[in-house]
């Protein structure tokens, strides 16, 4: 489980509510007038329950349904490994820069056709994943080093 689909399914309860903060996951009890008290807090690299803090003074406002969810969520997060807690990062291919502006390289597959082109601005077509550039190099060695040049982290307002 991912960490913002964790805190997503935490945020659609009625009593409770979860985010990031300052590097930890904070899990609120929401008394439904704007107050807001954590009662679990996790490193989003916790590995055990031995690694998740409480406040149990803040329980009095979630129900217990909503307890439990929270509870489950934390488990789900705890048994799934670190590195699949987190999105994989996305990375433009910047190709030329001129007098014009910046130039995105994209793919595109559409029908039948398929092709490279470039782009004047990032779009679906020119986002794509660390395994998916991987995948690229492994495909075309002798563009490695070119990949490796252009590759611009992408800021997904999403994650």
């Amino acid at each position: 489980m991912k960490i913002k689909e964790a805190v997503n399914i935490i945020n659609s309860t009625k009593t409770a509510v979860a985010g990031l903060w300052k590097e930890k996951i904070y899990f609120y009890a929401n008394d439904g007038v704007d107050k807001f008290d954590w009662f679990l807090m996790m490193p989003p690299k916790a590995n055990n329950w031995n690694d998740v803090e409480e406040d149990f003074e803040a329980l009095y406002s979630i129900t217990p349904k909503d307890l439990a969810r929270v509870m489950d969520v934390i488990q789900r997060l705890l048994d799934t490994p670190v590195e699949e807690r987190f999105p994989e990062k996305k990375y433009y291919l910047r190709w030329i820069d001129d007098k014009l502006g910046k130039t995105f390289l994209g793919f595109n597959n559409q029908w039948t056709e398929k092709f490279w082109s470039t782009y004047v601005a990032p779009t679906s077509n020119t986002i794509f994943t660390e395994s998916e550039l991987e995948q690229l190099k492994k495909d075309n060695p002798r563009l490695a080093p070119a990949i490796d040049a252009m590759k611009e982290e992408a800021k997904d307002d999403e994650d």
